[in-house]
């Protein structure tokens, strides 16, 4: 019984840009729907607007966050972050700080997802930092990285 109410996860990024800006345009429009058939008055309004733009401000840092994500390609001995190529011989070390993954919202059944971790790999003389979005991307990487340091 327990794995029927259970609900599936999906990461994709279109679903979450998709899901922020659904709900906030329904909420927002249906406050304005109030107010163009006069059952609320300008100052509520705008309070609400106001109000619901405020809680929805930590969901535009998400959007924020998936605009800025960082550019990762791995080829044969290299991995380019950002246009700076790193080759897997100069990597010591690697350290994850994975944030807590955050429900963006609930869509027939299945939970949307956005996770990020922050990568730091200590190389033979600095060291690079990437966010990595995704926790399938999160976890190759941590298994990629961990085969190259053996």
């Amino acid at each position: 019984m327990k794995e029927f109410l259970k609900s599936n996860t999906d990461e994709s990024i279109g679903m979450v840009v998709l899901g922020i800006f659904t709900l906030y345009f329904l909420v927002v429009g249906f406050i304005l729907y109030l107010f163009f058939l006069h059952r609320i008055s300008l100052v509520w309004t705008l309070c609400l607007c106001f109000g619901m733009t405020l809680v929805y401000i930590p969901r535009f840092l998400i959007l924020n966050t998936i605009l800025k994500k960082d550019f990762i390609k791995i080829e044969d001995d290299w991995i380019l972050v950002n246009s700076h190529k790193v080759l897997f011989s100069d990597i010591k070390d690697f350290r994850v700080e994975e944030a807590k993954p955050k429900v963006v919202f609930f869509i027939n059944n299945k939970m949307i997802l956005f996770c990020k971790a922050k990568f730091r790999l200590r190389l033979n003389n600095s060291e690079l930092d990437f966010v990595v979005i995704g926790s399938e991307k999160i976890k190759l990487l941590k298994d990629f990285f961990s085969e190259i340091i053996k």
